[in-house]
């Protein structure tokens, strides 16, 4: 019983000494690649460059486009600021 007591303690200072992760977002690429002329081709949106898209296609028939979706919004802390405004209702 105490073995068990001693066991429940340090894994509960364990888990409350650990720091929580920040949640990392996707990476995202601003270049796509189309493969063969038709909207049913497959196409990728994973190229950090035109040049890196190009490099890709080239040889295998396709092209590249920008990426028509916007960049995600940079992740904002989950903690409050310091000196956070307090407002009185």
């Amino acid at each position: 019983m105490l073995a068990r007591m001693i066991f429940a303690i340090l894994a509960l200072a364990t888990v409350m000494m650990s720091q929580p992760h920040t949640a990392k977002a996707a990476p995202y690429w601003p270049w796509c690649s189309q493969y063969g002329g038709d909207m049913s081709s497959a196409h990728a949106c994973a190229f950090s460059s035109w040049e890196q898209c190009m490099d890709t296609v080239r040889g295998i028939g396709g092209y590249c486009y920008t990426n028509p979706y916007p960049a995600p919004a940079p992740a904002r802390s989950a903690k409050p600021g310091r000196h956070a405004a307090k407002v009185d209702g």
